[in-house]
């Protein structure tokens, strides 16, 4: 069950009405909660409205609002919640990951990552954070990363790209019309696709040989309390773990890249 009533409502603060958002309003104003026949006259709005509002939320009823509302409000008061209401919602994304394990779409991940030295790895805003941290990974065990992140250059990137080379496509929407475009220009050159990506019907997945399905963040998570990137990394984890298993002889070349770096 939602909990937080405030980052409910907020999550949806672009779908509601003008009469929604003077409901949405009064409670995110945090002021005393009253039955539904006083609000509707407090508000000027009718009964009606405000159990189209709860539904609107996700609701059952305006009994379910109060409810949460009393339970968000206790919950505000005591500021010790704040690291076990975090933790719960890594435990939740990290348990999401595990439940959309495909090991057959990890292990080729893994061969192709090994098959090609050169890899560009494709991604705009937050999902280049996490091409930060395969770049750091994968360069310790002798790959050649290049993190793309603006538009222009991954049209470029996918257009002179060559055979021998690898691209990995990273974009948890899976939306993204200049994405599209620099994956069908690499097809067509025969250039190695991988993709990650959390949208099961994303229109980048005909162009890439392998895709790795990372958790959906629910409305909650997505205001800003779950790294947006994280779904992308527990993913790039779990690649990275299994490659080193899978491909014992680049444990050595992390060791002289660590003894490199301690020189």
């Amino acid at each position: 069950m939602q909990e937080d009533i405030f980052l409910l409502i907020e999550s949806h603060r672009l779908e509601f009405t003008d009469v929604e958002q003077v409901v949405a309003n009064y409670f995110l104003s945090k002021k005393e909660p009253l039955t539904i026949d006083k609000l509707s006259k407090t508000l000027a709005v009718s009964k009606a409205s405000i159990t189209r509002f709860c539904k609107k939320i996700g609701l059952n009823n305006y009994k379910e609002l109060i409810f949460l509302y009393n339970l968000s409000m206790r919950k505000g008061k005591d500021e010790k919640l704040a690291s076990t209401a975090v933790t719960s919602l890594y435990h939740a994304l990290a348990t999401r990951s595990s439940a959309i394990f495909d090991e057959a779409s990890v292990d080729e991940f893994c061969h192709l990552i090994h098959e090609y030295k050169i890899i560009h790895f494709l991604g705009m805003g937050f999902n280049s954070y996490a091409g930060a941290d395969f770049q750091f990974k994968f360069s310790r065990l002798g790959k050649y990363v290049r993190v793309i992140s603006d538009q222009n250059s991954i049209k470029l990137s996918a257009e002179f790209a060559e055979k021998d080379e690898l691209i990995i496509a990273c974009s948890l929407r899976g939306i993204d019309d200049s994405m599209s475009q620099a994956l069908a220009m690499a097809k067509e050159r025969g250039v190695s696709v991988l993709l990650i990506t959390a949208n099961q019907h994303s229109p980048l997945k005909p162009f890439a040989q392998a895709t790795l399905m990372a958790a959906t963040l629910t409305k909650e998570e997505s205001l800003g309390n779950i790294s947006p990137q994280i779904p992308i990394l527990i993913q790039l984890d779990i690649v990275y773990e299994r490659y080193i298993h899978l491909y014992s002889d680049s444990v050595q070349k992390w060791l002289q890249a660590e003894a490199i770096l301690t020189q």
